[in-house]
C-alpha cells in the first residue's frame, strides 16, 4: 500500500479528468465525489474506478461534452437527461435541484435518465443531510444478480441510501447494495489472488463459490441479501431508477466493461424537508432519544455503531493519515498519468 493525502487523491483525479477532455467544472465535482468515497473507506467507488472511467471516456462510453437538459419539471419534481456524461456531475446537479425544491415544497423527487455510474450514493444523500433534510438516493446498474430461484443475471446490485441529519453529530447514513457484497470486493479479491467467503456469489450454474473469478468474470451472480428480500429490493430500486426515469433497466443496462457503449443507467433522489413536518429542534431531540436507545442496548462487550458512523470515523482518520492505495492500482494510475502528461510526484506517488 502507498498512502496518498485525500486532497492529492482529489486533485489527481480532477487533473486526469480534465486532460481526458471533461469540462473543468464536471471534472472538479466528479473528483470531489470520488475522493469522498476514498476518504470514507468506500475504496471500491473512488480512485479505483478512475482507470475504468478513463477507458470509457476515451472510447465514448462516457460523453466528454454532454448536453444536460431538464425535462418535465414541476414544483416538486424534475427529470434530468444526463446525455451519458460523467455520472457524478449529473447526480450532483440532480441532488442540488431536489434540495432546492424541497425547501419550499416539503418533499421532492428528481430522477436522471441516460446517466452513468456515479460512485458512492452516500455522497449525494449527505448533500441533503448537510442541508438539514433527509435524503434518499438510488440507481440501477448492469445486471449482476439473479432473481431468487434463477441463475441468469437479470438485476443490478442496486444501491439503497438514506442520510438523516443530526444537530450535533455526523448524519445517520445507510448506504447499502442489495447483495451481500459489492462486485468490487470480488474484483479486489481476484487482483490479490484471494478466495471469497461462501455466500458472496454463485457460479454460472447457480452453485455457491469461493472463487471470485467464477462469481463475476466467469459468468456467476452476486447473492442478494436475505435471499428473496434483497432480490425484491433490487427490483423495486430498478423500477424507481430505471423504469420511472425513462432510462435502461434490467438486462438492458450496459456493462462498464463495454467501454464504447453508454450504460444508460437511471438514478432517482427524494429529499424530505423535515422542518416543514416537525420543528427541527423537536426532531433532533426525538432522534437523539432513539439513537441513545440503540447505542445503549449492548452488553458492554461490543461497540454498537450507527449506520455511517464507521465511514465518518474513517474519513477523520484519513484526513490525517491519507488514503491507502494498493501498489497494483498505483501502477495503473501512473500509466494513465504518463499518457496524459501528468507529474505524479506532485500528488505523492
Amino acid at each position: 500500500m502507498i498512502t496518498i493525502p485525500v486532497d492529492s487523491v482529489r486533485g489527481f483525479i480532477e487533473q486526469c479528468l480534465i486532460r481526458l477532455g471533461l469540462e473543468p467544472l464536471h471534472a472538479e465535482i466528479s473528483a470531489r465525489h470520488m475522493a469522498f468515497a476514498d476518504a470514507r473507506g468506500t475504496d471500491t467507488h473512488g480512485i479505483m474506478q478512475l482507470p475504468v472511467y478513463a477507458r470509457r471516456i476515451r472510447d465514448g462510453g462516457i460523453n466528454r461534452k454532454p448536453n444536460l437538459v431538464w425535462e418535465r419539471e414541476t414544483e416538486q419534481s424534475a427529470v434530468l437527461d444526463g446525455d451519458h456524461g460523467m455520472g457524478h456531475y449529473s447526480a450532483h446537479l440532480a441532488m442540488e435541484k431536489a434540495i432546492e425544491k424541497a425547501r419550499s415544497q416539503t418533499i421532492s423527487f428528481v430522477t436522471i435518465r441516460n446517466a452513468s455510474h456515479f460512485g458512492a450514493a452516500s455522497s449525494y444523500a449527505k448533500m441533503a443531510s448537510d442541508a438539514g433534510m433527509i435524503g434518499f438516493v438510488t440507481s440501477n446498474a448492469a445486471a449482476l444478480m439473479a432473481a431468487t430461484g434463477g441463475t441468469e443475471r437479470v438485476l443490478g446490485n442496486n444501491p439503497v441510501c438514506f442520510a438523516v441529519p443530526r444537530k450535533d453529530g455526523d448524519p445517520v447514513i445507510l448506504d447499502m447494495a442489495c447483495s451481500n457484497v459489492a462486485m468490487g470486493k470480488l474484483v479486489m479479491a481476484q487482483n490479490k489472488g484471494e478466495s471469497i467467503p461462501l455466500g458472496w456469489a454463485l457460479d454460472k450454474n447457480g452453485n455457491p463459490t469461493s472463487d471470485p473469478y467464477e462469481g463475476f468474470q466467469g459468468g456467476g451472480t452476486l447473492v442478494p441479501i436475505g435471499g428473496h428480500k434483497g432480490y425484491g429490493l433490487a427490483l423495486i430500486m430498478d423500477i424507481l431508477a430505471g423504469v420511472l426515469s425513462g432510462s435502461n433497466y434490467g438486462k438492458n443496462v450496459g456493462r462498464m466493461a463495454d467501454s464504447a457503449v453508454p450504460t444508460g443507467i437511471g438514478c432517482s433522489m427524494i429529499v424530505l424537508n423535515l422542518a416543514r413536518i416537525l420543528p427541527s429542534d423537536l426532531f433532533g431531540e426525538r432522534l437523539e432519544d432513539l439513537l441513545g436507545m440503540v447505542l445503549s442496548s449492548g452488553n458492554g462487550e461490543n461497540r454498537i455503531y450507527l449506520p455511517g458512523e464507521k465511514g465518518a470515523e474513517t474519513a477523520r482518520e484519513r484526513r490525517e493519515t491519507g488514503v491507502p492505495i494498493p501498489e497494483a492500482l498505483i501502477a495503473q494510475l501512473s500509466g494513465i498519468a504518463e499518457e496524459l502528461g501528468i507529474d505524479t510526484s506532485a500528488y505523492g506517488f
